[in-house]
């Protein structure tokens, strides 16, 4: 059902308290006799701004909500708008905690410098220079201590250098290469083991430090010498 605004004419819903139009208020005949016959539920409807002319000329502007109630004159939209966002619970999101583990720090580990016998041997060699059987003079041999920790000179083959002379004992003599020098030891030789101290042949008793160029004797027909590279 309507009602019909005595101000301007026009056709309002019965449950709308305020014409839409001019915004003139109900008439209270009319509001007591929709009060006594039901009413259907209102049907929503977006708020409209109404311009309300007084008896003194003045205008205002009223605001009509979305259930049919008119806001107070002079209060903007923003108001309204505003409260019921404030009448709203504030929900805050909710996320799980990540606990990221922070990264150990990467160990660098310092590269390994070659030990002093292993770098030094490459340069350490004996060259043959009298033997009974010529055609190993001049011959020159590595002591590769990178390989082996001592070396070992002597007539068997189980030796690391094999010494072609039948009066070199089978066990005859072995070098080392400790703490960076150079040293020789005579292993009870039958003929024994000299050094060359440049006026003659010293036999070697225990180990005796060599230098490069130093002349060595093994028995009384082999002489080597100790070079370096």
């Amino acid at each position: 059902m309507t009602w019909k605004c005595p101000f301007c004419g026009n056709e309002n819903l019965d449950d709308a308290n305020f014409c839409t139009k001019c915004g003139a208020k109900k008439p209270e005949s009319l509001t007591t006799q929709s009060t006594s016959m039901p009413t259907p539920e209102p049907t929503a409807q977006p708020a409209e701004a109404q311009q309300v002319v007084s008896q003194d000329g003045s205008t205002s502007v009223q605001v009509t909500s979305q259930a049919g109630s008119v806001a107070p004159q002079g209060q903007p939209e923003a108001s309204m708008q505003a409260e019921e966002v404030k009448n709203e619970p504030a929900t805050v999101p909710t996320q799980p905690a990540q606990l990221e583990a922070s990264p150990e720090p990467a160990q660098v580990s310092a590269p390994q410098e070659p030990s002093p016998a292993g770098q030094e041997a490459q340069k350490y060699y004996i060259q043959f220079i009298n033997t009974p059987n010529p055609q190993f003079n001049k011959t020159k041999i590595p002591l590769e201590f990178d390989v082996f920790p001592s070396i070992s000179l002597g007539r068997s083959p189980e030796n690391v250098i094999v010494i072609p002379d039948p009066e070199v004992s089978r066990k005859h003599a072995i070098i080392y290469y400790e703490n960076g020098k150079l040293e020789i030891e005579d292993l009870n030789s039958t003929n024994g083991t000299y050094i060359y101290d440049g006026k003659m042949f010293q036999p070697v008793k225990g180990k005796v430090e060599i230098q490069p160029n130093s002349v060595l004797k093994l028995a009384n027909n082999t002489v080597v010498k100790v070079v370096k590279d």
